[in-house]
Parts: structure tokens; C-alpha cells; sequence
């Protein structure tokens, strides 16, 4: 089709188009009003008290750490965990992930290293739910070795390394307002053909097969 007829289905269907770009317009509005997210994040790292020279590179020494980190990941998905996080004022989203070294379908950990990321749109949240995910993990670890009696000279502890204290996300504005624009483009096209074919036209995005014929003859 041609811009003029473009122009000429368009008027035909004012109503419609202008619809669909009240939608679209109130789309960007509430993208464009959006509060930014604000997030904290650090390497949680395992190690153990007294460790021999050498432990880093020593498989046998380190697979427990490895194998503790893990399961910590693990025991803060739990809703228990999460409610305990909650309950002490971490009210902020929180991932603690361990350092994969491959892929999600097939995980690596070949380190005892796990991120603490926390998320929110309020600062002070996002900045308290990371401190508290920190003390209720060196309390849970400190409580699981006791309770198996691990001496305390061996007993395996968490140190926080490249802190990257409270920073703003970066925003993505412009990728989301070009996604919006081509779906809004793509949107009118489809409402007029729709409305088109209701009214008996062979549609914006299809041409009529007789059409077809007659230029053919």
C-alpha cells in the first residue's frame, strides 16, 4: 500500500487508531514515571579457619566448602528463610546465587563463592534487606556447625569482597520506548485490518484475491 491509502484506511478508522495510541501513550507515561531500581551486590566468600597452604587448589579441602555454600543458597529459597529475612526488616527482593562457572542447565561450582544481590526501588530497603541476608547467613552457618560440633578452630566461615554498595540500575528507557513505538505501529495495523475485514474489505495487510485475478487476465 501506498502512504496515501495508509492516510486514507487511517481516517476511515479514526477512532480506532486514536484508541490504540491513548494505550500506547499511557503505556509510555507509566514507563516513562517509573521510580529507578536501586540495588546492592557482593561475593560472598566460604573459607575455613587455619587452612593449610595450598587448601585453594586442594579438591578434597575445598569440596566441603563448595558443597556449603550450596546448601546455604539453597536454605534461603525456602519460604522459612524468606519469612525469617522478612520478619527482620529485609523487605527488599534478594538473590544469593552461587558462583556458576558454566551454564543453568548445567552448573559449574567449582568455587565456594556466591552473590548477594538485593533490589528495590526505595534505597534504604534495598540497602537493609543486604545486611540482614548477611548476619542471618553467619548466624544459620554458625548454628549448623554447631550443631554437629565442628571444632571452632575448623569451623568453615563467610568474608564479603567487592562490595559494590548502593547503586542505581541503569536504565533501559530507550530500548523499552522503541519497543513500545513498534508495538503500537504494529498494533494499528492489525486493529485496521481486523476492522477492514469486517466490513467486507479485503484488509490493509492482505490483498484481494480477485484482485489478484483481474490483474493477472
Amino acid at each position: 500500500m501506498t502512504l496515501r491509502e495508509i492516510a486514507a484506511l487511517m481516517r476511515r478508522h479514526l477512532l480506532a487508531v486514536t484508541v490504540v495510541l491513548l494505550i500506547a501513550a499511557g503505556g509510555g507515561f507509566y514507563i516513562g514515571n517509573t521510580p529507578p531500581m536501586y540495588s546492592e551486590s557482593a561475593t560472598v566468600v566460604f573459607t575455613a579457619k587455619n587452612s593449610p597452604s595450598g587448601a585453594s587448589s586442594n579438591a578434597s579441602f575445598i569440596a566441603p566448602l563448595i558443597a556449603t555454600e550450596v546448601m546455604m543458597a539453597q536454605t534461603f529459597l525456602t519460604p522459612p528463610a524468606q519469612s525469617e529475612v522478612r520478619a527482620a526488616g529485609g523487605t527488599a527482593s534478594f538473590q544469593f546465587v552461587p558462583l556458576n562457572l558454566y551454564s543453568e542447565q548445567y552448573p559449574n561450582y567449582d568455587e565456594p563463592d556466591a552473590t548477594l544481590t538485593t533490589t528495590s526501588q526505595r534505597p534504604a530497603d534495598a540497602e537493609r534487606t543486604f545486611r540482614v541476608v548477611l548476619t542471618l547467613l553467619g548466624q544459620r552457618l554458625a548454628a549448623m556447625q554447631a550443631q554437629v560440633r565442628v571444632p571452632l578452630r575448623s569451623r568453615i566461615q563467610e568474608s564479603v569482597v567487592g562490595d559494590t554498595g548502593l547503586t542505581v540500575q541503569p536504565a533501559s528507557s530507550m530500548r523499552v520506548f522503541a519497543g513500545l513505538a513498534l508495538l503500537t505501529v504494529i498494533a494499528v495495523f492489525m486493529v485496521l485490518n481486523f476492522l477492514d475485514r469486517r466490513q467486507g474489505r479485503p484488509g490493509v495487510l492482505r490483498p484481494a484475491r480477485r484482485g489478484r485475478r483481474l490483474a493477472a487476465r
